[in-house]
């Protein structure tokens, strides 16, 4: 059975790296580069060493990342393993911009 690769992810950080994506999902999945979450900020998480990333009232604020996209349930469910999911963040539908829409069609 083929899983089906519909699914897309804002990420930032560790997971915008491609060695660590293949190590997490076996491939590197379709990357759209220079996408802004608006109105969140980073920030440290207490007792670790990676940011998170929350909601903020400043309009000015915004995250880079890249836009994972043709993901599949369950590599969606990895990257919330990868994040632990319920511990340290949570997953979440955002809107994000996208800088240039024509990259999606390389």
């Amino acid at each position: 059975m083929i899983a089906t690769r519909t699914k897309t992810c804002f990420v930032y950080g560790t997971l915008m790296s491609e060695e660590v994506l293949h190590c997490l999902l076996g491939r590197i999945p379709r990357v759209l580069p220079q996408v802004i979450l608006q109105n969140h900020t980073r920030h440290p998480v207490r007792q670790h060493v990676y940011p998170g990333v929350i909601p903020s009232a400043r309009t000015s604020a915004a995250v880079e990342g890249v836009l994972l996209y043709d993901l599949s349930s369950l590599e969606v469910k990895m990257l919330d393993y990868f994040e632990e999911e319920g511990i340290d963040y949570k997953r979440a539908n955002v809107q994000v911009q996208i800088s240039d829409v024509n990259l999606m069609d390389e």
